[in-house]
């Protein structure tokens, strides 16, 4: 049996015919009794509260009895599993973060798990330092109900098409066609990395060619979008219904923008890659989100590590795992910061943290951002941490402080994989570096610009 990993790939590699057929599979069937248990199960209406503490004993007791991190933690701690029955009763366990994912990493991992029943993800690390973790095969399943479950509150449905613009693979691209269909998920994937002033025509005609009324795309990207149809005297001749936001902060203007070039809705949800804390806006309102505590555990801790329980208090945001069956992660810290809106219901503030929206300065004025850069694989394995450095338009240089392991192939895997997303407006140089140009605040960027 191949595990999910293997699956995409798979996938990913198949002619267009072949992605086609698998998409003509409806939905609910090619993802799986899995997925529609668990789309049933988001329409009952059940307690949050009960639910959230059951699974978090489930949690627990799972950990303990199928990790050797865990079950050394609480045996050191004096702790019984048992013991945890409330949410307040975390407050005996010390946090963890990516510093104790890396040194602990094989003892996180539940014992003796099939390689067919887990799949591994990356973070693209905005530090400078990507991140793995593995997820049991249910987890995926489970993200895909949730996130279904939130279009549909909006009017999207499976049987629809939706355009998406954000990072990927666009090597190979036919003469003037800027975006790759997805049967899959059912979008057309437009790249973000190509839209300037020449070829801003040929997205608006495909949009307008097919009448897709459901945007889900980075901010920068439909920014990026807006502006140069406005530039270039461009519009839609129909009426889009819904812009989902993703991965990055959203700012006033960001927002403003979009409603006054579309005039249509604008939604958004708080996701991660660790996939513990799930929390779409609330009422429409892109500045607050209410996090679902059916998907995993939330807390809002201090500096000093104790939970916050007041409204308008700043606090980093901390997960627990729900269904994770092969790496359970317990209190982890997201290093996202947010305050309660309104506790008693779990609706937090804007949250800061996410990737910021720098971008690379390519050639004839075309950006790269770095969200669209992001590299969701392995290839930085034997990186530390990165940095680009540009010194002037289409040119740059990426700073790596890198492991012993570190060889020409990974050299070359890294440079291809740039090439392949933004080869066309920048020349990409790699430097092996022991230090790194910090702001004058002693704060971390991962773009200097000396230009």
């Amino acid at each position: 049996m191949f595990n999910l990993n293997q699956l995409k790939k798979y996938y990913t590699d198949a002619p267009l015919w072949m992605k086609k057929l698998y998409g003509a599979i409806p939905f609910d069937i090619r993802n799986g009794s899995e997925y529609r248990k668990w789309k049933k199960f988001l329409y009952e209406n059940i307690s949050r509260e009960e639910y959230e503490l059951l699974k978090l004993k489930e949690t627990i007791v799972y950990a303990y009895e199928n990790t050797d991190y865990y079950k050394e933690l609480f045996d050191n701690l004096g702790i019984s599993p048992h013991d945890i029955n409330e949410r307040k009763d975390l407050e005996e366990l010390p946090t963890i973060d990516k510093t104790i994912v890396r040194e602990k990493y094989d003892k996180l991992i539940v014992k003796k798990i099939p390689s067919n029943k887990f799949f591994y993800v990356t973070t693209g690390g905005t530090s400078g330092a990507p991140m793995k973790f593995l997820q049991s095969k249910n987890i995926w399943t489970k993200e895909v109900a949730f996130v279904m479950n939130y279009f549909e509150k909006y009017g999207f449905t499976t049987s629809m098409i939706k355009a998406s613009f954000r990072g990927g693979n666009f090597d190979n691209l036919v003469n003037n066609v800027f975006w790759k269909l997805n049967p899959h998920a059912n979008e057309i994937h437009f790249s973000p990395f190509h839209i300037n002033d020449k070829t801003i025509k040929f997205y608006v005609d495909e949009l307008n060619r097919k009448k897709i009324k459901y945007f889900q795309t980075y901010p920068s990207s439909i920014r990026l979008l807006i502006e140069s149809m406005k530039k270039n005297n461009l519009q839609l001749d129909y009426q889009v219904d819904t812009v989902f936001l993703i991965s990055e902060n959203i700012s006033d203007c960001d927002v403003s923008l979009i409603k006054s070039f579309f005039n249509c809705n604008i939604s958004s949800f708080f996701g991660h890659s660790e996939r513990l804390i799930f929390a779409p806006n609330f009422s429409n309102d892109l500045s607050s989100y209410q996090i679902d505590r059916r998907y995993g555990l939330f807390e809002l801790i201090d500096s000093n590590q104790n939970i916050i329980t007041d409204n308008n208090s700043i606090g980093e945001m901390v997960g627990t795992s729900f269904d994770n069956y092969v790496m359970p992660l317990i209190r982890y810290r997201t290093h996202d910061m947010t305050s309660y809106l309104d506790k008693d219901n779990f609706i937090i503030n804007s949250i800061e943290g996410r990737w910021k929206q720098e971008y690379l300065s390519g050639r004839n004025g075309m950006k790269s951002y770095l969200t669209a850069l992001n590299m969701h694989s392995d290839i930085f394995k034997n990186v530390i941490k990165y940095q680009f450095i540009q010194l002037q338009p289409g040119y740059a240089d990426l700073c790596l402080h890198v492991r012993n392991e570190f060889s020409d192939i990974d050299k070359k895997l890294i440079i291809d994989a740039l090439n392949k997303k933004a080869g066309h407006m920048i020349s990409f140089h790699i430097k092996i570096v022991d230090n790194f140009i910090f702001t004058h605040r002693g704060k971390f960027k991962n773009i200097i610009k000396k230009f």
